[in-house]
């Protein structure tokens, strides 16, 4: 990904400002550039972009950039000062600074609006992409809400209902396709019973559908999948649809059709001997058919001997189809796949055949691990953050534990006198040693300098005592050389499987810690 530039303009007499926000800790992927001027009449005409911040202390100066699209403003004041301009915050007033705080207080604001710039950048470069893909397959594409309503399709979709975008979203089926309105609940019910199956079922489905317009019905084949919502909820659907119903070969166009699908796939007969796969097939899995000698190769035998089930292959009667999760091992790596094997069946109902379609999930479940240890660890040290801690001892509350709760002694003072980076460096330094000292343990930074240990099960005292005694020594003796008496405090509870409440639980380990902490101070 490209370096963003985020372009800083601050409006001030003096460089005073500018000189300190220089020192504070950039954004990963982001680039600062400051540039100080004594008005905003010497910043021109910066409308229409997104990457541009103001700063300044003078709300004349920001007057001229109220709510103007792409530009973030921050004012250095109070929200009483701002009340005397004007009554209505401008939505592009992203936060009032305190005149009076510190430089590690702007430090800290200056990063949360930097996220924030990259975070609408991102959005932006998203949806470009999205767009960009989309137009260009030659096959419909639509999104929907979960009643049916369209969100967004494209070029391709506009083309086939001769409709823009702007009259399809929040339309449903009827208007779209120009159903007549005696049909128009017949066919609205048609169209949703698939969407209704996708949301059920939280996969994507493969169905033949007719759809009804003004012209008549259009045959198309389409893949619709579920679509999630920031809860784990199913919001909506995203389909493709294949138009077949002009086809004049039906054997040639079946060819490319299955050649051109993202998905690899076998068709076979009766017997579960494949007819014909495609080249994506082929390419996953090293197998190719011969059109003139099917018997060649046997279907289920190979799944049995290569394929890995993670699950029971389970067939459903609805869809006359079967589903299975199976993992396969391709050059010293796990990949894994969602199988779906339908049913081909004939005008009486008879089994003719199957078409077997392996949707390629290793990135999803990828994305899914990542998804998981992002949300439950800390970014810095990489320890697990406050939210999974307090759920592994919820989960854990009924065992033996003991929890040690620790604290940095004299932290601030490496902040103060080294700096932030030093101070990162104390923290994944500390991280790394209580990781090292307490492999069984589960270990988490809880904010600042706050870390935590778990043990379950029985633990002896005496090694406990003797580790933690270690961790204070190395931790003093690793970090001497910043001369601020830096070291860490540990405060122990234990429990026997009877907890109540977990916070007076953990309390009594911060009381503790707090206690040796003001020993130190004492015994000084």
């Amino acid at each position: 990904m490209d370096q963003i530039t985020l372009h800083i303009w601050v409006i001030a007499d003096n460089e005073k400002l500018t000189d300190e926000l220089r020192k504070c800790r950039p954004v990963q992927g982001v680039t600062y550039d400051f540039q100080t001027v004594s008005s905003a009449w010497n910043i021109g005409h910066i409308e229409g972009t997104f990457d541009h911040l103001i700063i300044t202390d003078r709300l004349d100066h920001l007057m001229p950039f109220f709510n103007q699209r792409g530009t973030s403003l921050i004012f250095i004041g109070t929200s009483t000062d701002l009340c005397k301009w004007t009554r209505v915050p401008p939505n592009n007033l992203l936060e009032i600074w305190d005149p009076d705080a510190p430089l590690i207080y702007r430090s800290s604001r200056l990063y949360h609006a930097a996220t924030n710039h990259i975070t609408i950048y991102h959005e932006w470069l998203y949806r470009n992409y999205l767009m960009a893909t989309i137009d260009s397959m030659q096959d419909l594409v639509w999104y929907k809400d979960k009643e049916g309503l369209h969100w967004l399709v494209n070029n391709k979709f506009e083309d086939t209902v001769k409709k823009t975008r702007a009259q399809v979203y929040g339309m449903g089926h009827n208007f779209i396709w120009d159903v007549p309105p005696e049909e128009g609940h017949t066919a609205e019910y048609k169209c949703m019973e698939s969407e209704r199956e996708v949301m059920r079922r939280k996969e994507t489905v493969v169905a033949d559908e007719m759809v009804q317009n003004a012209k008549g019905l259009r045959h198309f084949l389409t893949y619709k999948s579920p679509l999630y919502g920031r809860d784990g909820q199913v919001m909506g659907t995203v389909g493709i649809g294949h138009d077949v119903t002009d086809m004049n070969n039906a054997s040639l166009e079946l060819q490319i059709l299955i050649d051109h699908l993202p998905l690899a796939v076998a068709v076979c007969n009766e017997h579960w001997k494949p007819a014909q796969v495609n080249s994506r097939f082929s390419e996953l899995f090293g197998i190719h058919i011969d059109p003139e000698d099917e018997e060649t190769f046997d279907y289920l035998d190979w799944k049995k001997q290569t394929l890995h089930p993670i699950d029971e292959r389970v067939y459903d009667d609805k869809l006359h189809s079967y589903q299975q999760e199976i993992t396969v091992e391709q050059n010293g790596a796990e990949r894994s796949f969602s199988v779906t094997e339908q049913e081909i069946l004939d005008y009486f109902g008879n089994v003719t055949g199957y078409y077997c379609l392996y949707r390629d999930t290793t990135e999803a479940r990828e994305y899914e691990r990542m998804i998981l240890h992002t949300a439950n660890t800390d970014p810095l040290t990489s320890l697990y953050n406050r939210r999974y801690f307090f759920e592994f001892m919820e989960a854990h509350r009924n065992e033996p534990m003991t929890v040690l709760f620790m604290d940095m002694d004299n932290f601030k003072q490496v902040n103060d006198v080294h700096g932030h980076a030093a101070g990162d460096e104390v923290l994944t330094g500390t991280a790394n040693e209580i990781r090292r000292l307490f492999p069984k343990g589960t270990v988490a930074r809880l904010g600042g300098d706050e870390f935590a240990v778990v043990l379950t099960g029985t633990v002896r005292q005496d090694d406990l005592q003797s580790t933690i005694d270690m961790l204070t020594r190395n931790i003093e003796k690793v970090f001497a050389h910043l001369k601020v008496g830096l070291s860490v405090s540990v405060g122990v509870a234990h429990t026997d499987g009877n907890v109540e409440n977990i916070d007076d639980f953990l309390e009594e380990s911060d009381r503790r810690m707090y206690e040796q902490k003001q020993a130190k101070k004492v015994g000084r």
